[in-house]
């Protein structure tokens, strides 16, 4: 067993690209604390000691190859391929290494679209992400929150042609604490002659119980993040683990409640020698976690435990590196260090992107598939602070079907119709949606629609729909008018995905105003919305499963299996001519007279589509892209 829970860290390693974090040969080389005999022996010969590496990758999100289908472009700072290379200097560094995963692997990318949704596998026929994995020679792996996306049988059809576990601990059969999946795995390995036993334990966000609630519901149940490693990791022990490494599906989040982002709670748990971390697509160690609770980014560690999330979509590989002696037996952690490696600049594997090639060449055919016309360019630059063409696309294509559904009686046509969207890509790590006019491709409403959703309406009342346009007003930091200093208008802690525009309704926002107070004059066909009118809503199954924006008494009255971007994809092909997608301007905010300037941060490129909006006038020109002020 391992002897000194609490050890030294005793060289401290962040390497980073220059992108992430500046760093000096003062930052990296500072001095650190000797062992103490507390919890180092101290007789031990750094000589007889040997390195086992740790290898992680974490929300990989189906890119595979370093080449975004969105854009139809190659992208060097993603993709499998280029870990692989990574993955197989580091098995040439260090004698000892071991691979695993952690989850957010088969949704996120057109690539992995296909085989779930556009081009079902055969029987006989194995995942193309489950191949490559194999071929990397993985040991282990941890379900995301995204691999639920598609349902549970396609999950487990998909695992089941992996080489390695799959893990899971707190996702269990209802009713019981009993797990699903394995919740852990002991790996043997043969160190200098030595066996040791390294423990894997995986950990998923509970909240894929609303967020994927219809494909959840009644089949499984989650335990909070912490209290499944306080279950099982004495047990992991118990059968002899020798290092506990937590593969969790979880970020770093030192709020009161953290249960979404457990990785502080979680390191407090008494026999975890180790932490892959991801879900946030952060960095860590990095500036990133810089002044949180808890954390020594300098060290790597969280409460004294070795951490690293390396990024997303394949931009990084990390490494815990355990510097370890064995006596009779027995084990010791002489120091750790944390640390992950940009791909940016690594190739692409050749052999990976053989093993890939008919499904990539599969997918770039199908996203450029042409579905119509549009008759000017919609972009997301502004879409945080008015209302946005590409919004209003979603939403006049859902509010489509659900007049079909009506026409066909699927739907009650007595009560009126509304939309709920959000943009999607609209800031976050400086993505936008960008669709120009003429032609579009699948690639194109993929841009528009990021995720693989379906459409599902709930019935709201009056003052359901209030609290709902409330949650989303978040989107904004409050705005004091009397401050003379630049203030932020929006709210970047907020993600835009969750900033739902709601069609067919009028209303405003306050900024000024506290938060639950913000939505003023709410009116649906010119008159005010009132507490006891109904009204049903189409959204996604992700939000009608959740308890964010939806009161818990909201009443989802359909449940489609029909993907809410094939609704936007049949909505142009059926159109007559190009589409004119004009905003319906349903939505404003108050107007702000502030004492000085309210500023907002958009793309490089978003000063050449600010023309005619009378209220946003460009301000400055920074490094991430323009400033613009809001009246």
């Amino acid at each position: 067993m391992i002897k000194g829970k609490k050890f030294a860290i005793l060289t401290p390693v962040i390497a980073l690209s220059a992108t992430l974090v500046a760093c000096n040969d003062e930052d990296v080389e500072s001095e650190v604390d000797e062992p103490t005999d507390e919890n180092v022996e101290e007789d031990t010969d750094s000589e007889d000691t040997t390195t086992l590496s740790i290898l992680g990758t974490t929300d990989i999100h189906a890119h595979l190859m370093p080449y975004d289908y969105m854009n139809d472009e190659e992208d060097q700072t993603i993709g499998l391929s280029k870990v692989h290379t990574l993955v197989e200097e580091a098995r040439e560094e260090f004698e000892h290494t071991m691979l695993i995963d952690n989850g957010d692997t088969i949704q996120g990318s057109i690539l992995g679209d296909m085989p779930a949704q556009i081009e079902p596998l055969e029987e006989d026929e194995t995942h193309i992400i489950m191949d490559a994995m194999n071929e990397m020679n993985y040991d282990a792996a941890a379900l995301g929150n995204h691999e639920f996306n598609f349902g549970l049988d396609f999950l487990d059809e998909t695992i089941a042609d992996a080489d390695f576990p799959w893990l899971s601990a707190n996702v269990v059969e209802p009713g019981t604490e009993d797990p699903v999946y394995e919740p852990y795995t002991i790996v043997e390995k043969d160190i200098d002659g030595e066996a040791i036993s390294v423990g894997f334990i995986g950990l998923v966000p509970p909240q894929i119980m609303n967020w994927d609630a219809a494909h959840l519901e009644g089949e499984v149940e989650t335990l909070e993040i912490a209290d499944a490693a306080q279950t099982f990791v004495p047990e992991m022990k118990d059968e002899g683990a020798d290092l506990i490494i937590a593969i969790a599906h979880s970020g770093i989040d030192d709020s009161d409640n953290p249960s979404e982002n457990a990785a502080i709670p979680l390191s407090e748990i008494d026999g975890i020698d180790g932490m892959l971390l991801g879900h946030q697509h952060n960095h860590f160690p990095s500036e990133d976690y810089d002044g949180v609770e808890a954390v020594d980014v300098d060290a790597g560690t969280i409460n004294d435990v070795p951490a690293v999330m390396p990024g997303s979509w394949g931009s990084h590989l990390g490494f815990l590196n355990f510097d370890l002696t064995v006596e009779d037996g027995e084990w010791t952690i002489v120091s750790a260090e944390s640390e992950i490696r940009s791909t940016e600049d690594v190739p692409s594997h050749e052999g990976m992107e053989a093993l890939v090639q008919d499904a990539h060449e599969a997918t770039v055919n199908y996203v450029n598939s042409p579905v119509g016309e549009i008759t000017t360019d919609i972009n997301t630059y502004f879409s945080r602070v008015k209302d946005n063409e590409v919004v209003q696309l979603i939403n006049d294509a859902q509010l489509d079907y659900m007049e079909q559904l009506q026409a066909n009686g699927e739907l009650d046509d007595d009560l009126p119709l509304l939309s709920a969207a959000a943009p999607f890509r609209a800031g976050r790590g400086g993505d936008f949606t960008q669709v120009d006019a003429g032609e579009v491709a699948i690639r194109d409403m993929n841009d528009v629609y990021v995720f693989p959703n379906t459409l599902h309406v709930v019935e709201v009342d009056g003052d359901q729909l209030k609290n709902w346009l409330e949650y989303s007003a978040l989107n904004f930091n409050q705005i004091d008018p009397d401050e003379d200093a630049d203030q932020e208008l929006v709210n970047q802690d907020f993600s835009s995905y969750n900033f739902d525009v709601i069609e067919n309704v009028t209303y405003e926002v306050d900024v000024t105003n506290d938060e639950g107070e913000r939505v003023l004059n709410v009116e649906y066909d010119g008159e005010p919305v009132e507490s006891d009118d109904r009204f049903y809503v189409a959204t996604n199954n992700y939000r009608a499963g959740g308890e964010d924006h939806l009161d818990a008494d909201v009443e989802t009255v359909l449940e489609t299996t029909d993907e809410n971007r094939q609704i936007i994809i049949d909505y142009i092909i059926a159109h007559d001519g190009p589409i004119d997608v004009e905003a319906s301007e349903n939505w404003q905010l108050t107007p702000i007279e502030a004492a000085g300037d309210i500023i907002f941060d958009s793309a490089a490129d978003a000063s050449e589509y600010s023309d005619g909006y009378d209220r946003i006038e460009l301000y400055e020109e920074t490094d991430e892209g323009t400033r613009f002020t809001f009246e």
